[in-house]
């Protein structure tokens, strides 16, 4: 834990980058070097994995409004039945606040039961990297899903953009 711990709290931060004098940009915080272009052979699961990913970017870049119309976007694709019960619920938890910590703590269910979705579903092609933070939630962790095996998490934003480890692949 401790290891975890000193790995965690080097804190990398995104540069700024010049426009002009006056005006500086932040680079998309998630960022990587290489995205996985993951194909379900279920096209709900593809629906739904694709909005799940647009709402961790957006809790990466702590852009609360966009998260809350990305789930408002998932809650509407995701059929009403026994299995989705929860799915939805959670999504239309997430798209109520406008608290970006109340939409983490929720984002931790929703990918709980999205990993439940994909991981009963054929992929085609590419990998879903499932990650771990263990500093998110007081110590207790938080698991997450991304295109990408390089750590961008969702918990912290750029407080603590690259903590966290793979802890399994899908493929």
């Amino acid at each position: 834990m401790i290891l975890s711990s000193l790995s965690c709290n080097k804190n990398k931060k995104p540069e700024l980058v010049t426009v002009d004098e006056n005006i500086n940009e932040i680079i998309d915080n998630n960022k990587a070097n290489f995205r996985s272009e993951v194909r379900f052979s279920d096209m709900k699961i593809q629906e739904i994995y694709s909005l799940y990913l647009s709402i961790k970017v957006a809790l990466v870049n702590s852009e609360s409004v966009i998260v809350q119309t990305e789930t408002k976007k998932l809650e509407a694709i995701i059929e009403d039945s026994e299995e989705n019960v929860q799915l939805k619920a959670i999504s239309k938890l997430i798209s109520l606040t406008k608290d970006i910590k109340k939409q983490r703590d929720f984002f931790v269910a929703l990918s709980s039961e999205v990993e439940k979705r994909i991981s009963n579903t054929k992929i085609i092609s590419g990998k879903v990297y499932k990650q771990f933070c263990p500093m998110a939630f007081n110590g207790e962790g938080g698991y997450w899903l991304s295109d990408s095996k390089e750590i961008r998490n969702p918990y912290y934003g750029d407080k603590m953009l690259v903590c966290g480890r793979v802890d399994k692949i899908f493929k």
